[in-house]
């Protein structure tokens, strides 16, 4: 790549980074998301009968938990926080309409 097409990359980066990765807005919702995952894990470790399939012991509780909660698309796990959990609906990330 030439030192031209390098800066101009490197000037689109930086825009990037300022205007859409690190604003306050984007930082908020990722730390909402990571709130509403982290709490859906623990949930189901401390109570893996609640994990759809077979039965897991205490030692795979932690597995079984994080990729159950991983493979949720972001609505289903927002609705299964608000109904398990009693997640308050401010509480979850912007923009997510959950049906009534």
């Amino acid at each position: 790549m030439d030192a031209a097409h390098a800066d101009a990359l490197a000037e689109l980066r930086a825009f990037n980074y300022e205007r859409i990765y690190n604003r306050p807005e984007s930082l908020e919702q990722g730390a909402a998301v990571a709130a509403v995952l982290t709490a859906l894990v623990e949930k189901f470790i401390e109570s893996p009968e609640l994990l759809p399939g077979p039965s897991v012991d205490s030692f795979d509780a932690v597995t079984a938990a994080v990729t159950y909660v991983a493979g949720m698309t972001d609505r289903f796990a927002f609705d299964t926080a608000t109904r398990l959990l009693n997640w308050p609906a401010e509480r979850l990330p912007r923009g997510i309409e959950m049906p009534h």
